[in-house]
Protein backbone atom coordinates (compact mmCIF):
# COMPACT_ATOMS: atom_id res chain seq x y z
CA UNK A 1 0.00 0.00 0.00
CA UNK A 2 1.05 3.57 -0.36
CA UNK A 3 2.61 5.93 2.37
CA UNK A 4 0.50 8.00 4.03
CA UNK A 5 3.27 10.55 3.33
CA UNK A 6 2.64 10.56 -0.34
CA UNK A 7 -1.28 11.07 0.76
CA UNK A 8 -0.04 14.26 2.42
CA UNK A 9 1.78 15.65 0.20
CA UNK A 10 -0.62 15.03 -2.85
CA UNK A 11 -2.71 17.01 -0.39
CA UNK A 12 -0.38 19.58 0.39
CA UNK A 13 -0.10 20.14 -3.29
CA UNK A 14 -4.09 20.38 -4.16
CA UNK A 15 -4.23 23.42 -1.32
CA UNK A 16 -1.06 25.24 -3.43
CA UNK A 17 -2.89 24.37 -6.49
CA UNK A 18 -5.63 25.59 -5.14
CA UNK A 19 -4.48 28.69 -3.68
CA UNK A 20 -2.55 29.40 -7.25
CA UNK A 21 -5.92 29.52 -8.99
CA UNK A 22 -7.54 31.99 -6.39
CA UNK A 23 -4.96 34.36 -6.63
CA UNK A 24 -5.12 34.79 -10.99
CA UNK A 25 -8.84 34.69 -11.15
CA UNK A 26 -8.10 37.76 -8.86
CA UNK A 27 -5.58 39.39 -11.19
CA UNK A 28 -7.19 42.04 -13.21
CA UNK A 29 -4.78 41.72 -15.95
CA UNK A 30 -6.43 40.05 -18.77
CA UNK A 31 -4.76 38.91 -22.01
CA UNK A 32 -4.25 41.01 -24.43
CA UNK A 33 -6.26 39.04 -26.99
CA UNK A 34 -9.57 39.59 -25.67
CA UNK A 35 -9.83 35.78 -24.30
CA UNK A 36 -10.29 36.49 -20.73
CA UNK A 37 -13.63 34.73 -20.53
CA UNK A 38 -13.01 31.42 -22.39
CA UNK A 39 -13.54 28.02 -20.05
CA UNK A 40 -10.80 26.40 -21.47
CA UNK A 41 -8.86 28.22 -18.72
CA UNK A 42 -7.97 26.69 -14.97
CA UNK A 43 -10.41 24.39 -13.63
CA UNK A 44 -12.93 26.23 -11.95
CA UNK A 45 -12.83 29.50 -13.29
CA UNK A 46 -15.55 31.21 -14.25
CA UNK A 47 -15.59 33.71 -17.38
CA UNK A 48 -16.87 36.35 -14.49
CA UNK A 49 -13.43 38.40 -14.22
CA UNK A 50 -13.32 39.64 -10.74
CA UNK A 51 -16.22 37.04 -9.05
CA UNK A 52 -14.09 34.02 -10.17
CA UNK A 53 -15.01 30.23 -7.84
CA UNK A 54 -12.57 27.49 -7.72
CA UNK A 55 -13.26 24.36 -6.99
CA UNK A 56 -10.77 21.96 -5.10
CA UNK A 57 -9.22 19.46 -7.52
CA UNK A 58 -10.64 15.99 -7.14
CA UNK A 59 -9.17 13.52 -4.68
CA UNK A 60 -7.26 10.48 -6.81
CA UNK A 61 -9.24 7.65 -7.60
CA UNK A 62 -7.36 4.43 -5.33
CA UNK A 63 -7.70 1.17 -6.94
CA UNK A 64 -6.45 -2.13 -5.57
CA UNK A 65 -5.23 -3.37 -8.72
CA UNK A 66 -4.48 -7.58 -9.63
CA UNK A 67 -4.79 -6.68 -13.25
CA UNK A 68 -2.03 -8.29 -14.30
CA UNK A 69 0.53 -11.02 -14.60
CA UNK A 70 2.07 -11.38 -11.23
CA UNK A 71 5.44 -12.60 -10.73
CA UNK A 72 6.85 -10.06 -9.19
CA UNK A 73 5.28 -7.13 -6.57
CA UNK A 74 5.53 -3.72 -8.37
CA UNK A 75 7.01 -0.96 -7.16
CA UNK A 76 4.88 1.87 -6.14
CA UNK A 77 7.46 4.58 -6.67
CA UNK A 78 8.61 3.15 -9.81
CA UNK A 79 8.27 5.69 -13.04
CA UNK A 80 5.72 4.05 -14.74
CA UNK A 81 3.35 3.71 -11.69
CA UNK A 82 3.94 7.65 -10.84
CA UNK A 83 3.45 8.52 -14.91
CA UNK A 84 0.22 6.67 -14.82
CA UNK A 85 -1.13 8.23 -11.74
CA UNK A 86 -0.42 11.42 -12.84
CA UNK A 87 -2.08 10.86 -16.25
CA UNK A 88 -5.39 9.40 -14.49
CA UNK A 89 -5.25 11.03 -11.29
CA UNK A 90 -5.17 7.91 -9.68
CA UNK A 91 -3.49 5.91 -6.99
CA UNK A 92 -2.73 2.52 -7.25
CA UNK A 93 -2.20 -0.18 -4.42
CA UNK A 94 -1.04 -3.64 -5.90
CA UNK A 95 -2.18 -6.85 -4.92
CA UNK A 96 0.42 -9.49 -5.19
CA UNK A 97 -0.42 -13.24 -6.09
CA UNK A 98 2.23 -15.46 -6.63
CA UNK A 99 1.90 -16.73 -10.62
CA UNK A 100 3.05 -19.86 -9.70
CA UNK A 101 0.27 -20.40 -7.17
CA UNK A 102 -2.83 -18.17 -8.55
CA UNK A 103 -5.86 -20.05 -7.69
CA UNK A 104 -4.78 -21.62 -5.01
CA UNK A 105 -4.05 -18.10 -2.93
CA UNK A 106 -6.17 -16.21 -4.86
CA UNK A 107 -8.75 -18.45 -3.71
CA UNK A 108 -8.01 -18.29 -0.56
CA UNK A 109 -8.52 -14.31 -0.47
CA UNK A 110 -11.92 -14.62 -2.44
CA UNK A 111 -12.95 -17.10 0.22
CA UNK A 112 -12.88 -14.74 2.67
CA UNK A 113 -14.35 -11.70 1.54
CA UNK A 114 -11.43 -9.81 0.11
CA UNK A 115 -11.13 -8.63 -3.49
CA UNK A 116 -9.26 -6.05 -5.03
CA UNK A 117 -10.91 -3.45 -7.83
CA UNK A 118 -9.45 -4.84 -10.76
CA UNK A 119 -8.77 -8.70 -11.57
CA UNK A 120 -7.60 -10.80 -14.68
CA UNK A 121 -9.17 -13.34 -15.17
CA UNK A 122 -6.13 -16.28 -16.46
CA UNK A 123 -9.00 -18.64 -17.29
CA UNK A 124 -12.42 -17.52 -18.73
CA UNK A 125 -14.46 -20.42 -17.89
CA UNK A 126 -14.38 -19.04 -14.11
CA UNK A 127 -16.57 -16.20 -15.22
CA UNK A 128 -19.34 -17.63 -14.06
CA UNK A 129 -18.38 -19.03 -11.27
CA UNK A 130 -17.41 -15.70 -10.25
CA UNK A 131 -20.49 -13.69 -11.44
CA UNK A 132 -22.68 -16.23 -9.33
CA UNK A 133 -20.25 -15.11 -6.61
CA UNK A 134 -21.10 -11.76 -6.47
CA UNK A 135 -17.04 -10.71 -7.12
CA UNK A 136 -17.90 -9.58 -11.07
CA UNK A 137 -19.50 -6.40 -11.96
CA UNK A 138 -21.17 -5.85 -15.27
CA UNK A 139 -19.59 -3.06 -17.61
CA UNK A 140 -22.18 -1.62 -20.37
CA UNK A 141 -21.11 -2.14 -24.04
CA UNK A 142 -22.02 1.61 -23.84
CA UNK A 143 -19.38 2.31 -21.24
CA UNK A 144 -16.88 0.81 -23.53
CA UNK A 145 -18.24 2.92 -26.44
CA UNK A 146 -18.54 5.82 -24.94
CA UNK A 147 -14.98 5.92 -22.97
CA UNK A 148 -12.71 3.40 -25.18
CA UNK A 149 -14.55 3.65 -28.30
CA UNK A 150 -10.82 3.40 -30.87
CA UNK A 151 -10.40 -0.14 -28.40
CA UNK A 152 -14.20 -1.34 -29.04
CA UNK A 153 -14.06 -0.60 -32.70
CA UNK A 154 -10.76 -2.53 -32.84
CA UNK A 155 -12.04 -5.13 -31.27
CA UNK A 156 -15.24 -5.43 -33.13
CA UNK A 157 -13.85 -5.00 -36.44
CA UNK A 158 -10.41 -7.95 -35.79
CA UNK A 159 -11.63 -9.90 -32.81
CA UNK A 160 -15.82 -9.86 -32.24
CA UNK A 161 -15.29 -13.33 -30.84
CA UNK A 162 -12.99 -11.75 -28.06
CA UNK A 163 -16.66 -10.31 -26.67
CA UNK A 164 -18.23 -13.52 -26.51
CA UNK A 165 -15.44 -14.84 -24.30
CA UNK A 166 -16.23 -12.06 -21.59
CA UNK A 167 -19.98 -12.76 -21.73
CA UNK A 168 -22.18 -14.56 -18.83
CA UNK A 169 -26.36 -14.32 -18.78
CA UNK A 170 -26.27 -11.68 -22.03
CA UNK A 171 -23.65 -9.31 -19.95
CA UNK A 172 -20.07 -7.92 -20.68
CA UNK A 173 -18.34 -9.30 -17.49
CA UNK A 174 -14.70 -8.12 -18.11
CA UNK A 175 -12.76 -6.67 -20.65
CA UNK A 176 -11.59 -8.23 -23.68
CA UNK A 177 -7.80 -8.82 -24.95
CA UNK A 178 -6.74 -9.81 -27.92
CA UNK A 179 -3.66 -11.93 -28.68
CA UNK A 180 -1.73 -11.47 -31.96
CA UNK A 181 0.25 -14.37 -31.12
CA UNK A 182 -2.34 -16.76 -31.15
CA UNK A 183 -2.12 -16.59 -34.95
CA UNK A 184 1.27 -18.57 -34.07
CA UNK A 185 1.42 -22.27 -32.95
CA UNK A 186 4.03 -23.14 -30.08
CA UNK A 187 7.20 -24.18 -31.06
CA UNK A 188 9.18 -27.37 -31.19
CA UNK A 189 12.70 -26.89 -29.63
CA UNK A 190 15.42 -29.54 -29.97
CA UNK A 191 19.14 -29.70 -28.87
CA UNK A 192 20.73 -29.54 -32.59
CA UNK A 193 24.12 -30.19 -30.72
CA UNK A 194 22.63 -33.34 -29.10
CA UNK A 195 20.77 -34.23 -32.63
CA UNK A 196 24.45 -33.63 -34.18
CA UNK A 197 26.11 -35.64 -31.59
CA UNK A 198 24.35 -38.71 -32.19
CA UNK A 199 24.74 -38.89 -35.38
CA UNK A 200 21.31 -37.49 -36.69
CA UNK A 201 21.95 -35.09 -39.47
CA UNK A 202 18.42 -33.55 -40.00
CA UNK A 203 15.91 -32.01 -37.58
CA UNK A 204 12.79 -34.82 -36.88
CA UNK A 205 9.95 -34.88 -38.44
CA UNK A 206 7.90 -37.68 -38.44
CA UNK A 207 7.07 -39.57 -35.15
CA UNK A 208 9.60 -42.45 -36.70
CA UNK A 209 12.26 -40.05 -36.67
CA UNK A 210 11.72 -38.35 -33.43
CA UNK A 211 11.47 -41.91 -31.61
CA UNK A 212 14.97 -42.38 -33.31
CA UNK A 213 16.27 -39.36 -32.35
CA UNK A 214 14.36 -39.61 -28.85
CA UNK A 215 16.05 -43.06 -27.89
CA UNK A 216 19.67 -41.87 -29.00
CA UNK A 217 19.32 -38.98 -26.62
CA UNK A 218 18.78 -41.49 -23.99
CA UNK A 219 20.85 -44.25 -24.93
CA UNK A 220 23.75 -42.87 -26.75
CA UNK A 221 25.29 -39.96 -24.48
CA UNK A 222 24.24 -37.12 -26.21
CA UNK A 223 26.43 -34.69 -23.83
CA UNK A 224 28.97 -36.70 -23.92
CA UNK A 225 29.79 -37.21 -19.81
CA UNK A 226 30.33 -40.90 -20.37
CA UNK A 227 27.13 -41.03 -17.94
CA UNK A 228 23.52 -42.31 -18.97
CA UNK A 229 21.81 -39.14 -17.61
CA UNK A 230 19.94 -37.85 -20.24
CA UNK A 231 16.19 -38.43 -21.59
CA UNK A 232 14.27 -37.53 -24.84
CA UNK A 233 11.52 -35.19 -23.56
CA UNK A 234 9.90 -33.93 -20.55
CA UNK A 235 5.98 -32.83 -20.27
CA UNK A 236 6.52 -29.68 -22.38
CA UNK A 237 6.67 -31.82 -25.21
CA UNK A 238 4.12 -34.17 -24.61
CA UNK A 239 0.85 -32.25 -26.17
CA UNK A 240 2.99 -32.32 -29.42
CA UNK A 241 3.44 -35.58 -29.41
CA UNK A 242 -0.67 -36.25 -28.55
CA UNK A 243 -1.05 -33.78 -31.54
CA UNK A 244 0.86 -36.39 -34.05
CA UNK A 245 -2.68 -38.28 -33.68
CA UNK A 246 -4.80 -35.73 -33.44
CA UNK A 247 -6.41 -32.82 -31.26
CA UNK A 248 -4.46 -32.82 -27.93
CA UNK A 249 -6.51 -33.77 -25.30
CA UNK A 250 -4.11 -31.95 -22.74
CA UNK A 251 -2.68 -28.61 -23.86
CA UNK A 252 -0.63 -28.70 -20.20
CA UNK A 253 0.16 -31.38 -18.17
CA UNK A 254 1.47 -29.36 -14.96
CA UNK A 255 -1.44 -27.07 -14.91
CA UNK A 256 -3.87 -29.61 -15.75
CA UNK A 257 -2.66 -31.14 -12.74
CA UNK A 258 -2.90 -28.21 -10.49
CA UNK A 259 -6.71 -27.96 -11.20
CA UNK A 260 -6.99 -26.25 -14.19
CA UNK A 261 -9.46 -27.59 -16.16
CA UNK A 262 -8.78 -25.11 -19.32
CA UNK A 263 -6.01 -27.68 -19.95
CA UNK A 264 -7.47 -30.92 -20.17
CA UNK A 265 -11.38 -30.16 -21.23
CA UNK A 266 -10.58 -28.48 -25.03
CA UNK A 267 -12.88 -28.98 -27.34
CA UNK A 268 -12.64 -29.81 -31.09
CA UNK A 269 -15.14 -30.23 -33.43
CA UNK A 270 -16.32 -33.96 -35.54
CA UNK A 271 -19.46 -33.56 -37.64
CA UNK A 272 -20.39 -30.23 -37.18
CA UNK A 273 -20.45 -30.98 -32.67
CA UNK A 274 -18.19 -29.88 -30.63
CA UNK A 275 -16.71 -32.68 -28.67
CA UNK A 276 -14.30 -32.79 -25.69
CA UNK A 277 -10.46 -33.88 -27.19
CA UNK A 278 -9.58 -35.78 -24.08
CA UNK A 279 -11.80 -38.43 -24.93
CA UNK A 280 -11.31 -39.06 -28.29
CA UNK A 281 -10.44 -42.93 -29.49
CA UNK A 282 -7.12 -41.17 -31.24
CA UNK A 283 -5.64 -40.18 -27.86
CA UNK A 284 -5.55 -43.64 -26.96
CA UNK A 285 -3.52 -44.67 -29.96
CA UNK A 286 -1.65 -41.95 -28.64
CA UNK A 287 -0.76 -42.88 -24.92
CA UNK A 288 0.09 -46.13 -26.49
CA UNK A 289 3.00 -44.55 -28.12
CA UNK A 290 3.89 -42.58 -24.48
CA UNK A 291 3.27 -45.63 -22.31
CA UNK A 292 5.95 -47.69 -24.51
CA UNK A 293 8.32 -43.96 -24.24
CA UNK A 294 8.31 -43.83 -20.52
CA UNK A 295 8.92 -47.84 -20.17
CA UNK A 296 11.79 -47.13 -22.46
CA UNK A 297 13.46 -44.65 -20.13
CA UNK A 298 12.76 -42.01 -23.02
CA UNK A 299 10.67 -39.77 -20.85
CA UNK A 300 11.92 -38.10 -17.73
CA UNK A 301 10.38 -40.46 -15.05
CA UNK A 302 9.98 -36.99 -13.08
CA UNK A 303 8.58 -34.96 -16.16
CA UNK A 304 5.47 -33.73 -14.12
CA UNK A 305 7.62 -31.73 -11.90
CA UNK A 306 11.12 -31.60 -13.46
CA UNK A 307 10.58 -29.54 -16.61
CA UNK A 308 9.39 -26.04 -15.47
CA UNK A 309 10.42 -25.93 -11.44
CA UNK A 310 10.31 -22.12 -10.97
CA UNK A 311 10.08 -18.46 -12.15
CA UNK A 312 8.83 -17.75 -15.83
CA UNK A 313 6.12 -20.78 -16.88
CA UNK A 314 7.97 -20.52 -20.36
CA UNK A 315 11.23 -22.16 -18.58
CA UNK A 316 12.69 -25.30 -18.88
CA UNK A 317 14.83 -26.16 -16.39
CA UNK A 318 15.49 -29.64 -17.84
CA UNK A 319 16.63 -28.40 -21.38
CA UNK A 320 18.52 -25.89 -19.66
CA UNK A 321 20.42 -28.01 -17.44
CA UNK A 322 20.93 -30.48 -20.28
CA UNK A 323 18.36 -33.47 -18.94
CA UNK A 324 16.09 -33.17 -21.83
CA UNK A 325 17.04 -32.43 -25.58
CA UNK A 326 12.91 -31.58 -26.64
CA UNK A 327 11.25 -29.56 -25.45
CA UNK A 328 7.95 -26.50 -26.21
CA UNK A 329 5.09 -25.47 -25.50
CA UNK A 330 6.88 -21.55 -25.89
CA UNK A 331 6.19 -19.15 -28.68
CA UNK A 332 8.70 -18.15 -31.33
CA UNK A 333 9.99 -15.17 -29.84
CA UNK A 334 10.88 -16.92 -26.12
CA UNK A 335 13.16 -19.08 -28.35
CA UNK A 336 14.26 -16.37 -30.65
CA UNK A 337 17.85 -17.28 -31.69
CA UNK A 338 18.59 -14.78 -34.35
CA UNK A 339 19.80 -11.29 -33.15
CA UNK A 340 18.23 -8.04 -34.35
CA UNK A 341 21.45 -6.59 -36.07
CA UNK A 342 19.98 -2.95 -35.53
CA UNK A 343 19.83 -3.52 -31.83
CA UNK A 344 23.60 -3.85 -30.59
CA UNK A 345 22.52 -5.14 -27.12
CA UNK A 346 20.11 -7.93 -28.01
CA UNK A 347 20.35 -10.89 -26.60
CA UNK A 348 17.42 -13.03 -28.45
CA UNK A 349 14.60 -14.81 -26.50
CA UNK A 350 14.57 -15.15 -22.86
CA UNK A 351 14.35 -18.95 -23.12
CA UNK A 352 17.38 -19.03 -25.66
CA UNK A 353 19.01 -16.28 -23.12
CA UNK A 354 18.52 -18.97 -20.64
CA UNK A 355 19.62 -22.01 -22.61
CA UNK A 356 22.89 -20.14 -23.65
CA UNK A 357 24.18 -18.87 -20.01
CA UNK A 358 23.16 -22.27 -18.81
CA UNK A 359 25.10 -24.14 -22.26
CA UNK A 360 27.50 -21.89 -23.52
CA UNK A 361 28.16 -24.56 -26.38
CA UNK A 362 24.85 -25.59 -26.82
CA UNK A 363 22.75 -25.28 -29.84
CA UNK A 364 19.55 -25.29 -30.60
CA UNK A 365 16.94 -26.02 -33.68
CA UNK A 366 13.46 -25.00 -34.20
CA UNK A 367 11.41 -28.16 -35.36
CA UNK A 368 8.36 -29.28 -36.88
CA UNK A 369 5.28 -31.10 -34.77
CA UNK A 370 5.53 -34.88 -34.96
CA UNK A 371 3.69 -36.17 -38.01
CA UNK A 372 1.78 -39.61 -37.21
CA UNK A 373 0.81 -42.65 -39.28
CA UNK A 374 -2.21 -40.79 -40.74
CA UNK A 375 -0.28 -37.65 -41.63
CA UNK A 376 -1.85 -35.72 -38.56
CA UNK A 377 0.62 -32.91 -36.90
CA UNK A 378 0.32 -30.13 -34.74
CA UNK A 379 1.53 -28.42 -31.46
CA UNK A 380 -1.74 -26.17 -29.26
CA UNK A 381 -2.09 -22.94 -31.07
CA UNK A 382 -2.98 -19.78 -27.93
CA UNK A 383 -6.20 -18.49 -28.31
CA UNK A 384 -6.58 -15.36 -30.24
CA UNK A 385 -8.03 -13.58 -27.18
CA UNK A 386 -5.77 -12.96 -23.97
CA UNK A 387 -6.78 -13.16 -20.29
CA UNK A 388 -9.35 -10.43 -19.65
CA UNK A 389 -9.73 -8.05 -17.24
CA UNK A 390 -12.73 -7.82 -14.85
CA UNK A 391 -14.26 -4.91 -12.33
CA UNK A 392 -14.99 -6.11 -8.83
CA UNK A 393 -18.31 -5.54 -7.38
CA UNK A 394 -16.55 -3.53 -4.87
CA UNK A 395 -14.77 -1.23 -7.54
CA UNK A 396 -18.47 -0.54 -8.83
CA UNK A 397 -19.13 1.00 -5.83
CA UNK A 398 -17.50 3.98 -6.95
CA UNK A 399 -18.21 4.84 -10.57
CA UNK A 400 -14.63 6.89 -10.92
CA UNK A 401 -13.13 3.41 -10.95
CA UNK A 402 -14.13 1.80 -14.30
CA UNK A 403 -14.23 5.25 -15.90
CA UNK A 404 -10.31 5.50 -15.18
CA UNK A 405 -9.67 1.78 -16.21
CA UNK A 406 -11.41 2.17 -19.49
CA UNK A 407 -9.95 5.55 -20.09
CA UNK A 408 -6.38 3.78 -19.66
CA UNK A 409 -7.37 1.24 -21.96
CA UNK A 410 -8.06 3.74 -24.77
CA UNK A 411 -4.93 5.44 -23.98
CA UNK A 412 -2.85 2.35 -24.80
CA UNK A 413 -4.48 2.21 -28.64
CA UNK A 414 -4.52 6.22 -29.12
CA UNK A 415 -0.83 7.26 -27.99
CA UNK A 416 2.10 5.11 -29.06
CA UNK A 417 4.60 6.67 -26.62
CA UNK A 418 2.18 5.77 -23.38
CA UNK A 419 1.92 2.47 -24.71
CA UNK A 420 5.79 1.95 -25.11
CA UNK A 421 5.77 2.85 -21.41
CA UNK A 422 3.40 0.84 -19.55
CA UNK A 423 4.22 -2.21 -21.68
CA UNK A 424 8.13 -1.54 -21.86
CA UNK A 425 9.18 0.84 -19.08
CA UNK A 426 10.50 4.51 -18.57
CA UNK A 427 11.46 6.27 -21.72
CA UNK A 428 15.44 6.98 -22.19
CA UNK A 429 15.92 4.09 -19.10
CA UNK A 430 14.43 1.14 -20.52
CA UNK A 431 13.00 2.14 -23.93
CA UNK A 432 13.95 5.04 -26.75
CA UNK A 433 12.86 5.35 -30.37
CA UNK A 434 15.61 6.11 -32.63
CA UNK A 435 13.22 7.65 -35.31
CA UNK A 436 10.69 5.24 -36.15
CA UNK A 437 12.78 1.99 -34.30
CA UNK A 438 11.67 1.12 -31.22
CA UNK A 439 15.17 0.35 -29.22
CA UNK A 440 14.69 -2.07 -25.98
CA UNK A 441 17.77 -0.77 -23.52
CA UNK A 442 16.51 -3.27 -20.82
CA UNK A 443 16.01 -6.60 -22.79
CA UNK A 444 17.88 -8.33 -19.85
CA UNK A 445 15.63 -7.53 -17.29
CA UNK A 446 13.86 -11.16 -16.12
CA UNK A 447 10.05 -11.26 -15.95
CA UNK A 448 10.04 -10.28 -11.85
CA UNK A 449 12.40 -7.20 -12.49
CA UNK A 450 9.65 -6.22 -15.68
CA UNK A 451 6.72 -6.21 -12.69
CA UNK A 452 8.97 -4.32 -10.68
CA UNK A 453 9.58 -1.51 -12.57
CA UNK A 454 5.43 -1.27 -13.67
CA UNK A 455 6.62 -3.19 -16.93
CA UNK A 456 2.91 -4.35 -18.42
CA UNK A 457 1.27 -3.92 -14.96
CA UNK A 458 -0.81 -0.79 -15.46
CA UNK A 459 -1.45 -1.71 -19.35
CA UNK A 460 -4.77 -3.42 -18.66
CA UNK A 461 -3.35 -6.31 -20.50
CA UNK A 462 -4.04 -4.54 -24.15
CA UNK A 463 -2.31 -5.57 -27.34
CA UNK A 464 -3.10 -3.68 -30.23
CA UNK A 465 -1.78 -5.18 -33.20
CA UNK A 466 -0.97 -1.92 -35.01
CA UNK A 467 1.59 -1.22 -32.02
CA UNK A 468 2.73 -4.42 -31.33
CA UNK A 469 3.80 -4.71 -35.24
CA UNK A 470 5.09 -1.04 -35.08
CA UNK A 471 6.91 -1.99 -31.91
CA UNK A 472 8.54 -5.32 -33.23
CA UNK A 473 8.66 -5.86 -37.02
CA UNK A 474 12.30 -8.03 -36.28
CA UNK A 475 10.46 -10.29 -34.10
CA UNK A 476 7.37 -10.78 -36.00
CA UNK A 477 9.50 -11.22 -39.15
CA UNK A 478 10.80 -14.15 -36.98
CA UNK A 479 7.97 -15.57 -36.18
CA UNK A 480 7.02 -16.06 -40.02
CA UNK A 481 10.30 -17.53 -40.85
CA UNK A 482 10.70 -20.22 -37.33
CA UNK A 483 6.70 -20.91 -36.50
CA UNK A 484 5.66 -21.39 -39.84
CA UNK A 485 4.13 -24.51 -38.66
CA UNK A 486 1.10 -26.70 -37.73
CA UNK A 487 -0.73 -25.87 -34.85
CA UNK A 488 -4.34 -26.80 -33.36
CA UNK A 489 -6.24 -23.87 -32.65
CA UNK A 490 -7.98 -22.98 -29.62
CA UNK A 491 -11.85 -23.07 -29.90
CA UNK A 492 -13.74 -20.52 -28.61
CA UNK A 493 -16.85 -22.30 -26.41
CA UNK A 494 -19.52 -20.36 -25.12
CA UNK A 495 -19.56 -20.28 -20.97
CA UNK A 496 -21.99 -22.52 -19.56
CA UNK A 497 -22.92 -23.01 -16.31
CA UNK A 498 -22.69 -26.61 -16.44
CA UNK A 499 -19.16 -26.39 -17.46
CA UNK A 500 -18.40 -24.90 -14.01
CA UNK A 501 -20.07 -27.30 -12.27
CA UNK A 502 -18.51 -30.38 -13.48
CA UNK A 503 -15.09 -29.38 -14.61
CA UNK A 504 -13.17 -30.10 -11.57
CA UNK A 505 -14.48 -33.54 -11.68
CA UNK A 506 -13.53 -33.95 -15.59
CA UNK A 507 -9.83 -32.94 -15.27
CA UNK A 508 -9.18 -34.52 -12.26
CA UNK A 509 -10.44 -37.43 -14.38
CA UNK A 510 -9.02 -36.99 -17.40
CA UNK A 511 -5.55 -35.71 -15.86
CA UNK A 512 -5.19 -39.04 -13.37
CA UNK A 513 -6.10 -40.96 -15.75
CA UNK A 514 -3.62 -40.00 -18.60
CA UNK A 515 -0.99 -39.83 -16.32
CA UNK A 516 -1.84 -43.55 -15.02
CA UNK A 517 -1.64 -44.90 -18.22
CA UNK A 518 1.32 -42.93 -19.79
CA UNK A 519 3.56 -44.20 -16.25
CA UNK A 520 2.03 -47.66 -16.81
CA UNK A 521 0.01 -47.75 -13.63
CA UNK A 522 -2.96 -48.70 -15.74
CA UNK A 523 -2.94 -50.66 -18.78
CA UNK A 524 -3.60 -48.66 -22.32
CA UNK A 525 -7.64 -49.98 -22.56
CA UNK A 526 -8.26 -48.10 -19.30
CA UNK A 527 -8.63 -45.28 -21.51
CA UNK A 528 -12.37 -47.15 -22.52
CA UNK A 529 -13.51 -47.22 -19.10
CA UNK A 530 -12.51 -43.31 -18.41
CA UNK A 531 -14.28 -42.25 -21.68
CA UNK A 532 -17.32 -43.65 -20.01
CA UNK A 533 -17.46 -42.46 -17.17
CA UNK A 534 -16.04 -39.17 -18.08
CA UNK A 535 -19.02 -38.84 -20.25
CA UNK A 536 -21.27 -40.25 -17.75
CA UNK A 537 -20.57 -38.17 -14.93
CA UNK A 538 -21.53 -34.99 -17.08
CA UNK A 539 -19.39 -35.11 -20.04
CA UNK A 540 -22.60 -35.65 -21.93
CA UNK A 541 -24.39 -32.75 -20.13
CA UNK A 542 -21.73 -30.53 -20.34
CA UNK A 543 -21.71 -31.34 -24.78
CA UNK A 544 -24.79 -30.83 -24.94
CA UNK A 545 -24.98 -27.51 -23.17
CA UNK A 546 -21.82 -26.13 -24.86
CA UNK A 547 -23.68 -27.33 -28.34
CA UNK A 548 -27.17 -25.73 -27.43
CA UNK A 549 -25.00 -22.53 -26.84
CA UNK A 550 -22.83 -22.45 -29.79
CA UNK A 551 -25.84 -22.72 -31.74
CA UNK A 552 -27.53 -19.92 -30.21
CA UNK A 553 -24.25 -17.76 -30.46
CA UNK A 554 -23.84 -18.79 -34.27
CA UNK A 555 -27.50 -18.37 -35.36
CA UNK A 556 -28.22 -21.63 -36.30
Amino acid sequence: MKTTTKRMAALLACIMLVTLLAACAGNNNAPESGNAGNTDGAAGQTNNGDNAAVEEPEEPVVLEWLGYDSYAEPDADSAVVQMVEEKFNAEFDFWYVDAQKWDDNLNVKLAAGEMPDVLKIPNRQNIAKYVDQGILAPIPKEKFEELAPTYTAFIDENYPEAWDGVMFNGEIYAIPTTNLNGSYPTVVIWRQDWLDNVGIAKVPETLEEYEEALYKFRNDDPDGNGQKDTYGLSDFALPNILGAFGYPGISDFKQAAKGDPSKSLQFTEKDGQLVFAAVQPEMKEALAVLQQWYADGIIDPEFLTSENTTGYWADSQAFYNGKIGLTGMGMFYHWRHELDPSLPDDVGGGQYKAFMDAQPDGELAFGVPAVGPEGKSGTPQWDTTSHPVAITTKAAEDPRKLDTVLQMVEAAVTDYEYYLSVTSGEEGVDWKLDGDTFVNLSAADSVADQNKKGKNVLSVKVSYDEYLKKKDPFIYAFGDKYANINGYTSMFVPTVEVFEKNSSALNKLTIETYLKIITGESPVDAFDAYTEQFMRIGGTEVEEAVNAAYDELMGR
